[in-house]
Formats: structure tokens, sequence, C-alpha cells
């Protein structure tokens, strides 16, 4: 009497391909909720509400005119256009972000880039208000222009300002609430209005990372298949 044909379902219903099973899904769960923490982190969040962009503060700040970046893809009334950034150090000892204003071009922006880095700056505390906007995702720099940066990451802008020590930093920036010029001088900077996002509403690195975890999940399953697929070959 022969013995009875062994199908897939057969080897896969033994306790060690049940056992890999389990394995295999929870792989599968654990790579599916990276890749929506990816995908989240790669769809830009929804603007600050009203009350939050009206709650002003006062901060006591010394600007270091040393450490003046550009951010660009920004949007102004409905255009692109490029912010100047500026570290700050408050009366408390940590270092503020400060997004003193807009340009329209990215020839402006250097402009008054160079302006404020050759300034005869007073290193004095100054009272400045302004709104905390949240720090967003840090994109690659560029490799001969290390002061065009492409987001407002705080830890990024930490790397940039301290590469070697640690500093203690405010985990926000601070946009300006009125023009520029009271706090840094004149630059042909104008105020920034408008959507505070970037241009860019995705982040593409992180959707790359998504798909990526999806398709290892994937994988996790179709790795516990070919273990069992193989089984069944070996004793066919």
């Amino acid at each position: 009497m022969t013995a009875p044909r062994k199908t897939f379902l057969s080897v896969a219903r033994r306790p060690k391909y049940i056992g890999g099973l389990v394995f295999a899904m929870v792989m599968a769960a654990a790579f599916a909720w990276l890749g929506q923490w990816q995908l989240d982190r790669a769809i830009t969040k929804d603007e600050p509400t009203a009350a939050q962009l009206e709650s002003k503060v006062t901060l006591n700040l010394a600007f270091d005119q040393r450490q003046v970046y550009i951010v660009d893809g920004r949007l102004q009334d409905g255009k692109s256009s490029y912010w100047v950034l500026m570290r700050a150090v408050a009366d408390d000892g940590k270092t503020v972000t400060v997004a003193l204003g807009q340009a329209d071009s990215l020839l402006q922006a250097e402009a008054a880039r160079f302006d404020i880095q050759n300034s005869m700056m007073v290193q004095m505390l100054r009272p400045t208000t302004g709104v905390w906007l949240p720090s967003e995702e840090p994109q690659k720099l560029d490799a001969h222009t290390r002061y065009l940066l492409h987001s407002v990451s705080i830890p990024q802008l930490i790397n940039l300002y301290s590469p070697d020590q640690p500093i203690a930093a405010y985990p926000q920036f601070l946009k300006l609430c009125r023009a520029c010029q009271p706090v840094i001088g004149s630059t042909g900077l104008n105020q920034i209005t408008g959507a505070i996002q970037p241009a860019s509403g995705i982040n593409w690195l992180s959707a790359f990372y998504a798909i990526e975890w999806t398709v290892f999940a994937g994988f996790a399953f179709f790795l516990w298949y070919r273990t069992v697929k193989d089984a069944l070959l070996a004793e066919s």
C-alpha cells in the first residue's frame, strides 16, 4: 500500500513550521509597524492652528552672527521663498534657532546672510518676540554649500552649530512675529507670513523606507513559504 502523497498543507502543519509561521507573523507585524511609522514621518503634518500662531513668547537672546543659514523651498504668499536662520543663545544658556525673515530669491538671502555676518553687532542680550514652531525632518546637506538647508531640523542645526561638543538647545525654532530690522539691523529681509511648512509636503526618503519595510513584511511570509516548499520537494 503506497503512502499518501504529501501536500504543502500536510508539511506546513508540522509543529516546527507552525512555529515558523508564528515567527513570520511577528516579524511581518514589526515590519508593518515600522512601515507605518516611516509613512507617518513622510507626510508633512498640518500647520499649527491660529491659536498656536498667536501664542507669542519673548526671550532675551544674544545673536551669533557667525552662525547664519538659509532654508530653501519655503512658501510665502503661494510662492517659493528662502528663510534666513540665525543661532542665538538665551539668558538660560540654551541655544535658540531664530527664523529672521524671508527673501524672494537665493541671491537676496545670500546677500542678507553676508550683511549679517559682516555687520558690527554688539553681543548683548536683547528682548526678541516670536512664536515657537516645531522642528522638521532633516534633509541631506549639499556638499559645497552647507549653509543651504532644505528643512528646519533642530538636531541637524545643532550638529552644525557645535559639531564637536554637545550643547543645550530648545527643541523648537522661533519665528519672529515682526520684521527683523529691530533685531539684526537692515538686511532687506521680509517678515515670514503665510505657510510655515516646506513647499513639498512629502519626505521622499521616509516614503521609500515605508515601502521598503512593507516589502520586508511580505518577504517574511515568502521565506516561510519557501522553507515549507523546499521541505516538501525534498521528501517527494
